[in-house]
């Protein structure tokens, strides 16, 4: 008999170590598509130069009424369960980040074949405003530099586009971005 009790009490261990070690379901990703990524400076949108797709392309924005002629201003925006953000851009098929792999003030943004990496997570980082409302602007950090944000280079109102690239993040209209459905705007 002390066998069959030693044989329940290992068998009562083992059921209540593998109820111990499964955890439940983690929180999914979730994806947006057909989305535009607007600035707030001059209301541009996040697209791809000459909207070529190729690997290495540079991010940049474009302005109406050239806006309308940009396939690759359209990007899936998937929000992943550890909170960071990844931009797909929707023509290209590829992700958006910094060019080089150890980002610093003044890098140009890309896209990028999507491998998961951390150089394609990025931070949304709420803007801070004085009435402590929800304004749904924010800014724009990669996961591997989060003291800097996607920042417009320049602002020539008489063009229809501006270069982006990394910079010191700030409160500042050149580095606050809002997500909006392509067919809203």
């Amino acid at each position: 008999m002390p066998s069959i009790r030693r044989c329940a009490v290992l068998s009562s261990t083992a059921i209540t170590i593998a109820l111990v070690t499964f955890p439940s379901a983690a929180h999914a990703d979730t994806t947006t598509f057909n989305s535009r990524i607007n600035n707030r400076m001059d209301g541009s949108h996040l697209a791809l130069s000459g909207d070529a797709v190729a690997e290495g392309t540079r991010a940049f924005t474009v302005r109406s009424p050239a806006l309308q002629q940009y396939r690759t201003a359209r990007w899936t925006i998937i929000e992943k369960a550890n909170g960071f953000y990844i931009f797909k851009n929707e023509v290209a098929g590829k992700c958006l980040q910094p060019a080089s792999g150890a980002p610093v003030a003044g890098d140009t943004v890309v896209v990028k074949t999507c491998d998961d990496s951390p150089l394609q997570d990025w931070s949304r980082r709420d803007e801070v405003a004085e009435t402590n409302v929800n304004t749904e602007w924010g800014s724009l950090r990669p996961r591997t530099n989060p003291a800097l944000a996607i920042t417009l280079q320049s602002y020539e109102p008489s063009t229809t586009w501006d270069h982006i690239y990394l910079d010191l993040d700030q409160n500042s209209a050149d580095r606050l971005w809002h997500f909006t459905p392509s067919n809203a705007v």
